[in-house]
């Protein structure tokens, strides 16, 4: 019966695309009306009256609730202030007989209400509240809201607040099974890292939960205090959950656009035809735009000051003069031609003149600008500029020197202002730009042509910027009158930009901001502050090229963690006439000072740099650098050859260089390494543990052994086949004694650039002296690859997804990728479950045109591929088209373009080989000689990646339904999770959408299997016989994949399935025999009844008539003209009728006629899968 008061709370992940019902299975035997069952268990028959029930009316009716090892009556929920989606416990939320996921993650309490109740009641209720909140956080799911109302979060005291605390940890930790993803690679002991894993959460759950009890009873007794002392020791606990492993933590108009277009079109021939041609007529036609340009020169002058003013009232003086001129030049041609000459040579001498003599005083007038002009000076370069005259050269050097230097000027500070309005908004309050000067030096400019006697070349002063040096005190903060210093906005948090460059600078940082100061060549003697300072040489590959005689610098680093930094790369010549004198910088954070380290091994290092409280260094790339590190913790960043000693303390080592060495030293290590350096050697005392984080993800490393007495770790660097692997070597991680080597060091942790944390499994004694391969402990989970969607049928890879991934598993049908032709070129990797010895075949279909002239040219249209494996075939449509060039020349008197990339597919194979698809092996020639559709073998395509990958599979997303009929809805989605039902016992409709995997099975300890009735209505493409098939438990119908138990595993039940079709169709599916039997026929999908003889007769000459001895197929919505009541079934092998309720009455087929279909009704309930 149906429950109008029943309230259905929202689901926990809105986006599920799994909806499961209660329903009454269709009755297979007959005709049937479906009616909708109780949402209560199905042994729980209550007869209810039209009032509404009380809370204590569901407790006695379906007893209390159960979550985990609790149970809790409803009344008891109110008294704890519970609520469902933040409304009260009512009957009607709360009418069920056990409470789903979504029930549980949509209940929150009241923590006033909670306190209340664990401070007043007796010993054993409160023992209740409490076990009941952390069962509720147990089963809740991780990404749920709080278990506290957050309404009521901000009214926490103290005590209630950190017991909400260890609740949400508890919810977020994985307590039942293990995170631990199965793409493992082959080297990762999969058992034991399980094992450690479970071993691992249960020591964090057990430290929770006694935080969580101590918090409790700390609370009761009122003493604060000490819920910080018990909560102490799951600080720990909680930070190692999976995060540091508990180690480190955007007309007018006309006239505008035709003065703009006259302009463009005067300086073209035709422009200047009309110009010398048309005389009158082309004066007349330039008389509105002289009008236009004399009113906006005007306008703008109102608006503007200064020379710019003044260059626009000339400018529009000009042009009423030019206007004028045309108006008398349009009046003397209306009075003849004679009067219009002697007009215009004089107006158009007199506007020569004007203009020739402001164009000379404005020379003047710039000049004066940026120099200083004598009386004289000012004459000589007025008359010069009025005829048009080069300067006096030396005073255009004095000139241009000046405007460069202004020039110059005012581009730092409007490079410096932007920088501190982009990039250094969130760090700089204020640029300090470094001295310079402006000096002019000859230069040899090369002609074209010249004569015989002259030089090929003209010599000219051309200006040259030179930065001198700087002298500053700003302790006490920049000065603001300074025209050195651009700021924006002034914040004193924030640090300051020291743009110094060349010379030779004495500086003392700001005292309370951090300095970064940007260093050129020169010496340099610097003082930082009592923040994080940091002294960047630009210039630190340039000093290496020639030798250095410069005094030594000094380097203050002052209170802060300061660093140092030469950047740059240093490009090493070993050879020629001038070879480097240096291989790179020798930086003792110990001794306090930097070297040159020379080339020449008898030749002493040269000081180049005294240095004081440095503690971060980064190395100069492609240099051969060394850095020796203090007994305090340092941060080193080697980024070329380098060789580091670290020394004692907690240090950060960064290698990054192509092969680079590191000795740790004492103290906890934490190491980085880069992914493209070749080879990578660190050394440690093995007194205290060690931390190196690899740099790449999991399935890039490939393998891991002991060679002699060090650990060598191989990894892939890139993807190319060809490419070096990384070697990180271990050092004495083994001792020799004899012919046995004993474990010497065995800790370090090591992570990966996807979170997992390893060790190895290390063999506490190895005889002999061959390499070993060591085994791997994923100690913390990290992140697994992203789940592959399902390539069951059909796939588009659309316009906007830069990456996709699809899974190709095991099966009958050919599944289809195609390629959306306009979009740009994406990435594309498909997991596929074949090992790389399946790949039986690989061919390239295309269409080829031919083009016939001097040569001929090939035109490629419509490429797909087709792979061919065991058990399994697969279509790539389209993935690469002819590329838009000009063709090229291919031999023989043949043209062809080559191929354009539209997808980059990748192929993972299930044995962790991998391959690039590529273009096709063409025939230019058979090509050539057979156009048209062509079909070749290109196995070549599949192109080898180096190294051996994770193949990726769905995750299973698991579903348990009740003992009462069901009905599961599955919406059109990309699926990238198989999804099981684990049915009880009962009979469940399944409404699956394309593309989706299922498994299906019945809960163990159940008394019989349960039935499954699949229709293909929601199936966006026509199921056929054809398109269903079974082979090994698997079951196909079209892109629905149904995964079945092992029907050969006696200790399972054999569950009873049927496919419906939308042609009226039913197969009942006997997974023992392989065998996909006709069942039914609903003959009110068809006209006749001869049109269903019909079909059956198509079945037998499909099935070869092998499977249709003594086959009764049962014809639903059929029944005698007499109205004779009972089932009929036709008799396959036969062909005849036969009544159940009288098989010996014998029946022609115009003994029978076709009933109306019936319709069943349901009712919808949300259900989220379950956590485990």
């Amino acid at each position: 019966m149906s429950k109008p008061f029943i309230q259905r709370h929202a689901q926990t992940d809105p986006n599920d695309p799994v909806r499961i019902t209660d329903s009454e299975p269709d009755d297979l035997s007959g005709d049937s009306e479906g009616a909708v069952t109780d949402i209560a268990d199905a042994t729980v028959k209550p007869v209810l009256t039209a009032k509404t029930p009380s809370l204590e009316d569901l407790d006695s009716l379906f007893g209390p609730l159960r979550f985990g090892e609790c149970t809790v009556t409803r009344k008891e929920l109110v008294a704890m202030g519970a609520t469902l989606d933040g409304k009260e416990i009512t009957a009607a939320n709360t009418y069920v007989a056990s409470p789903d996921q979504s029930f549980i993650d949509a209940l929150e309490f009241d923590p006033a209400r909670v306190k209340q109740r664990l401070m007043s009641v007796a010993s054993a209720d409160a023992e209740l509240v409490a076990s009941l909140l952390y069962e509720v956080a147990t089963h809740r799911s991780a990404d749920a809201a709080t278990l506290f109302s957050p309404a009521k979060e901000g009214s926490l005291d103290v005590g209630m607040d950190r017991i909400g605390k260890r609740l949400s940890s508890v919810q977020r930790l994985e307590i039942t099974h293990s995170p631990l993803s199965e793409q493992l690679p082959d080297w990762v002991d999969q058992a034991k890292s399980r094992t450690m894993n479970v071993v691992g959460v249960g020591m964090q759950l057990y430290g929770l939960y006694s935080a969580y009890r101590g918090a409790i009873e700390a609370l009761k007794q009122g003493d604060l205090g000490e819920v910080g002392i018990n909560l102490g020791g799951a600080g720990a606990e909680i930070t190692s959950i999976g995060v540091e492993y508990a180690l480190v933590k955007t007309g007018e108009q006309m006239i505008r656009q035709g003065s703009q277009n006259l302009d463009l079109f005067s300086k073209t021939s035709s422009g200047k035809w009309l110009a010398r041609s048309a005389g009158l007529v082309a004066a007349a036609l330039t008389l509105p735009f002289d009008i236009y340009t004399a009113i906006k020169s005007f306008n703008d002058a109102a608006k503007t000051e200064g020379k710019k003013a003044q260059d626009l009232y000339v400018t529009g003086g000009l042009s009423v003069a030019s206007g004028g001129i045309s108006l008398a030049l349009g009046i003397a041609a209306l009075m003849g031609l004679k009067f219009a000459g002697p007009i215009g040579l004089v107006a158009a001498g007199l506007m020569i003149a004007g203009a020739t003599i402001y164009q000379a005083v404005r020379v003047v007038d710039d000049i004066d600008d940026y120099i200083e002009l004598t009386v004289g000076e000012r004459w000589r370069a007025g008359w010069l500029a009025f005829w048009s005259m080069e300067q006096d050269a030396e005073l255009m050097d004095r000139f241009n020197a000046a405007k460069t230097y202004s020039d110059y000027e005012k581009l730092l500070k409007k490079r410096s202002l932007g920088w501190l309005k982009k990039e250094f908004k969130e760090r700089f309050e204020a640029v300090y730009i470094g001295r310079f000067d402006v000096t002019t030096q000859q230069r040899e400019i090369h002609r074209l042509e010249w004569a015989e006697g002259e030089k090929p070349f003209d010599t000219v002063n051309k200006p040259i910027i030179k930065e001198t040096d700087d002298i500053l005190s700003a302790w006490d903060g920049l000065p603001d009158d300074n025209d050195r210093v651009v700021s924006d906005q002034r914040d004193a948090k924030k640090g300051v930009f020291w743009q110094l460059g060349d010379g030779n600078d004495l500086i003392m940082g700001v005292g309370d901001q951090p300095n970064h100061f940007s260093l050129g060549a020169g010496k340099k003697y610097l003082t930082g502050g009592n923040k994080d300072d940091a002294f960047v040489f630009q210039s630190a590959a340039q000093t290496l090229q020639a030798a250095y005689k410069e005094e030594p610098g000094t380097l203050k680093g002052g209170q802060g963690t300061d660093l140092l930094w030469l950047q740059g790369k240093h490009q090493h010549i070993d050879h020629g006439a001038n070879p480097t004198p240096y291989l790179g910088y020798s930086i003792d954070l110990a001794q306090q000072k930097i070297e040159l380290i020379p080339t020449d091994s008898t030749t002493k290092p040269v000081l180049f740099a005294n240095i004081e409280s440095i503690e971060k260094v980064e190395t100069l790339a492609g240099a051969q650098n060394k850095v020796i590190g203090s007994e305090q913790a340092d941060v080193i960043a080697a980024n070329g050859d380098d060789g580091v000693d670290a020394g004692a303390g907690n240090d950060h080592i960064s290698l990054r260089g192509n092969h680079v060495a590191a000795v740790g030293g004492a103290g906890l290590d934490t190491y980085h390494l880069h992914k493209a350096s070749r080879r990578i050697s660190i050394a440690e005392d093995g007194k205290d543990e060690s931390i190196v984080y690899l740099g790449v993800p999991m399935e890039f490393v490939q393998r891991w052994t002991v060679q002699g007495e060090t650990l060598v770790i191989h990894s892939l660097r890139d993807h190319q086949r060809a490419s070096p692997q990384r070697e990180v070597i271990i050092k004495n991680v083994y001792q020799t004694l004899g012919k046995q080597r004993s474990l010497h060091n065995a800790k370090w942790v090591f992570i990966t650039a996807d979170g997992y944390y390893l060790q190895p499994d290390w063999p506490t004694e190895i005889t002999g002296t061959a390499d070993v391969t060591l085994k791997v402990l994923v100690i913390v989970p990290g992140t697994a690859k992203a789940a592959p969607v399902l390539l069951n049928g059909s796939r588009t890879v659309e316009h906007g997804a830069p990456e996709t991934f699809y899974c190709l598993d095991r099966g009958t049908k050919p599944r289809q990728l195609r390629i959306n032709q306009s979009a740009q070129e994406r990435q594309c990797t498909i997991f596929a479950d074949f090992d790389s010895s399946e790949i039986k075949a690989v061919e390239a279909s295309y269409t080829v045109s031919v083009k016939k002239g001097i040569n001929t040219v090939l035109d490629y249209k419509s490429l797909s591929f087709k792979l061919t494996f065991a058990e399994g075939l697969l279509f790539i449509h389209e993935p690469m088209v002819q590329a838009a060039q000009n063709p090229a020349d291919m031999g023989g008197g043949i043209m062809a373009s080559g191929w354009k990339l539209l997808c980059d597919i990748t192929l993972v194979m299930r044995d962790g080989v991998s391959y690039s698809l590529d273009f096709p092996r063409t025939n230019v020639r058979e090509d050539a000689r057979n156009p048209g559709y062509r079909l070749i073998q290109s196995l070549g395509s599949l192109r080898p990646r180096g190294g051996r990958y994770i193949c990726a599979k769905p995750v299973t997303t698991r579903y348990e339904l009740k003992a009462t009929a069901q009905r599961i809805d599955l919406a059109a989605s990309e699926y990238r999770s198989i999804l099981h039902f684990e049915g009880r016992s009962n009979t469940y409709d399944l409404y699956p959408s394309k593309n989706v995997s299922l498994q299906l099975s019945t809960h163990e300890g159940s008394a019989a299997s349960s039935t499954w009735n699949i229709y293909t209505q929601n199936v966006d493409e026509r199921i056929y016989r054809q398109e269903i098939a079974l082979n090994k438990n698997l079951l196909e119908i079209g892109s629905v994949h149904v995964q079945l138990p092992d029907s050969e595993n006696p200790e399972l039940p054999l569950e009873t399935l049927y496919v419906m079709l939308t042609s009226g169709v039913t197969y009942k599916i006997h997974t023992l025999f392989n065998w996909i039997e006709l069942f039914a026929i609903d003959a009110s999908a068809y006209a006749s009844v001869a049109d269903v003889i019909a079909e059956i007769q198509q079945h037998k000459k499909f099935e070869s008539n092998q499977v249709f001895e003594d086959t009764r197929v049962l014809i639903q919505n059929i029944q005698m003209q007499s109205s004779t009541v009972g089932d009929i079934y036709y008799i396959a092998d036969t062909d005849t009728w036969e009544l159940d309720s009288d098989p010996a009455q014998i029946i022609n087929t115009d003994d029978l006629m076709i009933t109306p279909r019936s319709n069943a009704d349901s009712t919808e309930i949300d259900l989220k899968p379950v956590k485990e």
